[in-house]
């Protein structure tokens, strides 16, 4: 009875407080690097909004403090309930805690998120040419639905499967999709899983411009043509997804100081190759981020090569977005300080 009531404080001490303001405090109490490992995970819009409640938080009362993390409590552990298949007794403890309207509110939204970590999971032992095969025929939005619920590797590995106007259609349905009714995720995963059943024997945030900017990071130079494509229909479309994309000319023009952290994490002969077919300039922004003794070693690896496949020169530039990524995510290389310059 004790914690009803504790419960039903904590609830109207937070009444009128939105959604935004409750995170806002919720991050100013867990601290600076807590907080940025959970904007890693959202959207730009929703960390602009939550930062911009947290200017606006000059102090925290001990009480809603309490409230704030006890809310969240409640939460973490209904998603646990959920999960364990026991969604009656979270139900009943957030009835009891947030009220009916709140509570089918989350209910909802956790429930959405269920449907989405389990929706499609059986694609992820599918061959992606059979795959592709398997949904080609399918409408641009059906396609978008189910790349947009797949993990952005896999994702890139059909899309390029695809004809290249299906490319085009796909890419830009995924790059403006909204929320879907879990109803018709359903539908559509259980009539693929159907139609993929002779595939299936031995097998036991959707969509938005960051998740296609994700998956075109990955297409390598094939990306160019399908963004160019795209930006002959839809020119801010095309620029919004370019703006999250982080490719390898990005990487060259990033500061020396930056570029050397890279080299620092990336073998000299992946760094040689990567650098196989550069321009002259693009060479110089390299070298000139290299101590002399690595500059000296780069070199004699580079005139060691001969013929180097496309393929191989792809890979190792990979290689090298992939550590200049990492970077970016850990607050080491900061892109938006270079764009302004």
């Amino acid at each position: 009875m004790a914690k009803d009531k504790k419960s039903g404080d904590n609830k109207d001490m937070l009444k009128g407080m939105s959604m935004i303001e409750r995170v806002a405090h919720f991050c100013v109490l867990i601290g600076e690097e807590a907080t940025v490992k959970v904007f890693q995970h959202m959207q730009k819009n929703l960390v602009e909004d939550i930062t911009t409640a947290i200017t606006h938080i000059s102090s925290i009362d001990k009480e809603i403090s309490l409230a704030v993390l006890d809310e969240f409590h409640l939460f973490t552990r209904s998603k646990g309930f959920i999960s364990s298949g026991g969604y009656e007794y979270a139900k009943d403890i957030l009835y009891k805690s947030l009220g009916k309207a709140e509570a089918d509110a989350v209910l909802a939204k956790l429930s959405r998120i269920k449907l989405a970590s389990q929706a499609f999971s059986y694609l992820d032992a599918i061959n992606p040419k059979q795959l592709s095969d398997f949904i080609k025929d399918e409408s641009p939005q059906t396609i978008a639905v189910v790349l947009a619920h797949m993990d952005a590797i896999h994702a890139a590995e059909v899309l390029v499967q695809l004809e290249e106007d299906i490319k085009v259609k796909v890419t830009m349905q995924m790059a403006t999709i909204k929320d879907v009714s879990p109803d018709v995720v359903r539908t559509i995963s259980v009539v693929l899983e159907k139609k993929l059943e002779s595939l299936l024997s031995s097998i036991v945030d959707v969509g938005g411009v960051k998740v296609v900017a994700d998956m075109l990071n990955r297409l390598g130079p094939k990306s160019q043509d399908i963004l160019k494509n795209i930006n002959g229909i839809d020119t801010s479309l095309a620029t919004k997804i370019k703006e999250n994309m982080f490719v390898f000319e990005d990487l060259l023009k990033l500061d020396p100081e930056y570029i050397m952290k890279v080299l620092q994490n990336v073998d000299t002969g992946d760094v040689a190759v990567a650098m196989k077919n550069a321009a002259e300039e693009d060479m110089d922004n390299v070298t000139s981020a290299m101590s002399q003794r690595a500059r000296d070693r780069f070199k004699e690896e580079f005139e060691m090569l001969t013929k180097v496949k496309i393929k191989d020169i792809e890979v190792a530039q990979r290689k090298m977005l992939d550590v200049a990524q990492k970077l970016i995510e850990e607050g080491v290389i900061d892109r938006e300080m270079e764009e302004e310059e």
